[in-house]
């Protein structure tokens, strides 16, 4: 159960992009007209083509009012003012449950206004039905858009690498809480940081090794004495990763995955830090 909990609390990268958006409701409409022209599932056989047309017609434009409205005008309202930042998979599946929510609704409104059909159960299970078609076709789709557009960006990120050079070593203090756990490291053969608690655990290079030593401090403190170097950058709540230490990016839905130069370690880069980092990743 607390696996399932965590999965649900798992970061979500919530689908604001419009442009894309308007695509994809031209998209679904076409696609719902050619299957409830092709499949008939309200039996309209009996109908005169006339007939026929108009009632299709009626959904396709329920269907383009209600995905207009979660795709483009919510979206549009509400993440102008960061109510889609902490999205998770918890909120999408909400967000998902509430999209077919309303294309139901918006059928069952325009099947009463027109007096189309008298409801019984299988009139139901076919809205409902017809209700999850643009869902089924929204989740695969915005989670390979944004593998596509990460995997593409990682790909231009490592290209970037082969460039890069490493600044001149300089020696960075970190004091701890604790006077014999302080901490003078070289900048140059940083490798990351990460929170632990009260604590931090760094993480460096010295004669080909990976050293690494927990310091009684804050990330922000990490984050505050290193703020003279752009190539060490906070690209996570609980971690400090260096730029320069960087051997391959790699892209999922979620945002990044960065391999570091040696010892196989890994640093996650959540959704709200890649803007930032992509700019000084180029930069540096």
């Amino acid at each position: 159960m607390a696996r399932i909990f965590d999965f649900l609390k798992k970061s979500y990268p919530f689908n604001d992009d419009l442009k894309q958006n308007t695509r994809l409701i031209f998209l679904i409409s076409l696609v719902l007209f050619l299957l409830l022209f092709l499949f008939q599932p309200f039996n309209i056989t009996a109908l005169t083509r006339q007939e026929k047309y108009l009632l299709i017609g009626g959904l396709i434009v329920v269907n383009f009012l209600a995905l207009s409205l979660n795709l483009l005008l919510i979206p549009s309202f509400l993440s102008q003012r960061g109510l889609f930042r902490n999205w998770n998979v918890l909120k999408e599946i909400l967000w998902n449950i509430w999209i077919t929510f309303t294309l139901a609704a918006g059928y069952f409104i325009y099947f009463g206004l027109t007096g189309s059909f008298s409801f019984n159960f299988f009139i139901l299970i076919k809205i409902l039905i017809i209700s999850s078609i643009p869902i089924s076709i929204l989740i695969p789709y915005n989670r390979n858009r944004l593998l596509r557009s990460h995997l593409q960006s990682a790909l231009e990120l490592n290209k970037h690498l082969e460039k890069k050079a490493n600044p001149s070593p300089e020696i960075v203090h970190l004091q701890s809480d604790y006077e014999k756990d302080d901490l003078s490291v070289d900048v140059n053969t940083l490798l990351y940081i990460h929170s632990a608690s009260n604590y931090v655990e760094v993480y460096w290079e010295e004669k080909e090794r990976i050293q690494h030593k927990m310091i009684r401090c804050t990330l922000s403190y990490a984050a505050e004495a290193f703020k003279d170097y752009p190539f060490i950058f906070r690209c996570h709540r609980t971690y400090i990763v260096n730029i320069n230490k960087v051997l391959k990016v790699e892209g999922s839905s979620q945002g990044y995955m960065l391999y570091l130069s040696s010892g196989g370690h890994k640093v996650t880069v959540s959704r709200n830090y890649i803007p930032e980092f992509k700019e000084l990743f180029y930069k540096i």
